[in-house]
């Protein structure tokens, strides 16, 4: 059976290469049954892929795109603001101290709208993002899968970051680690 482990670097997830390479290098040593075969590690860009596919050139569209729309908008409600802010600095020796304060609430008001407007454009951003990323993965997955089955590799690692994309069975020492545990039992106080 073929794990994924999909690498989001702005999430931080993926499992580093120390921890495999101390995994291959101590198997001989670990007992358990292996193939005779010598393990197969393949190397791929995993981003250089995900940037080529017709998924992750559709999520770059709709991120410039997005951001392009964003851009005029936040554009537009700054140059309000400003104009508010103009207007208060104008008249402030002319106008009543109401008439002041509620064009100061304005512009507090604009303020707040404008923080607003970015922040909720960033969640939409991050959720593009996000949408976008799990197109790739969709999309690339079962290639990757496809091509590590073909050419029989154990391992395939991103080459830009060590993380580990996809590796066998035959490469998980999870079960041996958790039967070693269980002879060793509770730790004594």
């Amino acid at each position: 059976m073929v794990k994924n482990i999909v690498h989001m670097r702005k999430r931080g997830l993926g499992v580093r290469l120390a921890p495999v390479a101390l995994a291959v290098a101590f198997w001989p040593a670990s007992g358990v049954a292996q193939e005779d075969s010598p393990l197969k590690i393949g190397v791929i860009n995993i981003d250089a892929i995900a940037s080529r596919s017709p998924a992750g050139q559709q999520l770059r569209e709709e991120t410039l795109a997005f951001q392009q729309e964003v851009a005029a908008e936040l554009q537009i409600r700054q140059e309000a603001a400003r104009e508010i802010e103009r207007r208060v600095a104008e008249a402030s020796d002319t106008i009543s101290v109401e008439v002041r304060r509620a064009l100061e609430r304005e512009y507090q008001d604009a303020l707040t709208a404008f923080q607003r407007f970015r922040q909720d454009k960033q969640e939409e951003a991050a959720a593009l993002d996000a949408e976008g990323r799990a197109r790739i993965q969709e999309e690339l997955g079962p290639v990757i899968e496809a091509v590590q089955a073909e050419l029989g590799y154990d391992l395939v690692l991103d080459a830009r970051s060590a993380i580990v994309v996809i590796y066998s069975e035959r490469m998980d020492i999870t079960q041996l680690v958790l039967d070693r545990l269980e002879t060793i039992g509770p730790a004594n106080p």
